[in-house]
């Protein structure tokens, strides 16, 4: 028995499909997911509906200014032919011309799901959190098998092993994996003993990438405690994680090297803080000794002692002006106290007394004038020695006999 080939096999599939005049000018429609720019200017895609996807080429030579506006999602009507890449045993439609119709269903889903997080806040700038500078633990979320983990790891050796690292496995795509995955980031985003989280996955289309733009996933980096680095697909994928994000890194290499601080870099920084410590030290305790050596120059001993003698002999002469006035004060006030006293003096019944004068009493009165005199009755007369005690005959006042 004769077997084909699996080149007789492919080339049969090919010149059926080339035999088909239906599938050799065909006007198609649908969206564009994973849509690649190729370094020689050849445009690769997948063209999708509800339904089905179909691998779409769009030669350099054809392109002209037809994917000025395109974008991942957009909705396009492409003409042209299916054929059958042999190599590869693949289907491919072959695109003649494309017309843009703007956005496609799942980028217009993506927009509205966009506009309504970014009113209620999920995107704003004020409530990120800056990444800490020396981490001790990063949990990582991502698929357990995939190359994304090995380029974390891989980084995180080179940069800084003291770090440890904390997988937590997640589904990356598929039906249900935006709820697993924002369950997983509730309880992450709790938990104080890690530093840093990364939620990555590596490159996809559109659709491979959708989870990440669920609205519970946004909410779970929101309300995460720990800060929240996301690398989802190629550097030109944004997904609505990414905004939600402390911060968005363009890859997965990208996002630990962000995480993990570069320990010869920490290395360097602390021999370079203690140099400058030392130097600063240094030009202090210099700015101190020419402090004190001019200062030492200002106090020149004998400028410093004709200073303290030209002070002494002010004072001195203060003193001076200071006693010669307290003596002037004093004679003038003590000549005020001797006129004062020579008036009391002078005003002392005692001295008048020795001077021979005597002071009258009659019947236990001091007599002050002549009139209280009484005529017949003892007078007693006190003088220095004594007293004398007579008796009143007689009272004459100016002359005039007092009776």
């Amino acid at each position: 028995m004769k077997y084909a080939s699996v080149t007789e096999v492919v080339r049969r599939i090919k010149d059926d499909l080339m035999q088909d005049y239906r599938l050799q000018s065909v006007a198609m429609e649908g969206n564009i997911i994973g849509l690649k720019r190729a370094s020689n200017g050849h445009y690769y895609m997948n063209l999708h509906d509800e339904q089905c996807s179909i691998r779409a080429i769009l030669f350099r030579s054809r392109v002209g200014r037809s994917m000025d506006t395109v974008r991942e999602g957009d909705h396009v009507i492409v003409i042209g032919a299916v054929n059958v890449y042999e190599k590869g045993g693949t289907v491919s439609f072959i695109i003649e011309k494309l017309f843009a119709q703007g956005m496609g269903s799942l980028q217009q889903q993506y927009e509205q799901i966009k506009a309504k997080l970014y009113e209620e806040g999920y995107f704003a700038p004020e409530h990120k959190q800056p990444i800490p500078r020396f981490p001790w633990t990063v949990g990582v979320l991502t698929s357990a098998t995939g190359a994304v983990l090995h380029d974390i790891h891989k980084i995180a050796a080179e940069r800084n092993p003291y770090v440890e690292i904390r997988l937590l496995p997640i589904p990356v795509q598929g039906k249900g994996a935006e709820k697993t995955i924002a369950v997983a980031l509730k309880k992450a985003g709790a938990d104080t003993s890690l530093d840093v989280l990364i939620l990555a996955r590596g490159g996809g289309s559109m659709e491979d990438l959708w989870c990440f733009n669920s609205p519970d996933v946004v909410k779970a980096i929101y309300a995460a405690k720990v800060p929240v680095i996301t690398a989802i697909g190629h550097e030109t994928d944004t997904t609505l994680a990414d905004y939600a994000a402390d911060v968005r890194a363009a890859t997965p290499t990208h996002a630990a090297e962000l995480a993990f601080p570069d320990f010869a870099e920490i290395q360097m920084e602390v021999a370079d803080l203690a140099d400058r410590a030392y130097q600063s030290v240094v030009l202090r305790l210099e700015r101190w000794e020419r402090d004190v050596a001019r200062t030492k120059a200002q106090l020149q001993p004998r400028r410093y002692d004709e200073f303290l003698q030209l002070k002494r002999a002010a004072v001195d002469h203060l003193v001076s002006l200071a006693k010669q006035q307290f003596d002037l004060t004093l004679t003038r006030q003590s000549g005020q106290v001797a006129a004062l006293t020579a008036s009391l003096k002078a005003m002392n019944p005692a001295e008048l007394v020795r001077k021979g004068y005597g002071q009258l009493e009659q019947e236990g009165t001091i007599l002050t004038a002549l009139s209280a005199l009484q005529v017949d009755k003892p007078l007693r007369i006190h003088v220095t020695e004594g007293t004398i005690t007579t008796e009143v005959k007689e009272v004459t006042t100016h002359g005039r006999k007092q009776h």
